[in-house]
């Protein structure tokens, strides 16, 4: 089991990324949040060593 922190910078706001972030995650059986913090989107992961490679 693997966990990671991400902080993703860039026009990643008000474009359907964290929509999109889900899907994959959903895909992976990969469990964890993102969310908008000021001008970067914030991820904490969990899942599978493989599944989060």
């Amino acid at each position: 089991m693997r966990h990671i922190h991400l902080q993703v910078f860039g026009r990643v706001q008000g474009v359907g990324f964290r929509y999109f972030t889900q899907r994959i995650a959903m895909n992976y059986n990969i469990v964890g949040t993102v969310q908008n913090v000021d001008d970067y989107v914030e991820i904490y992961a969990q899942g599978d060593d493989a599944d989060i490679e």
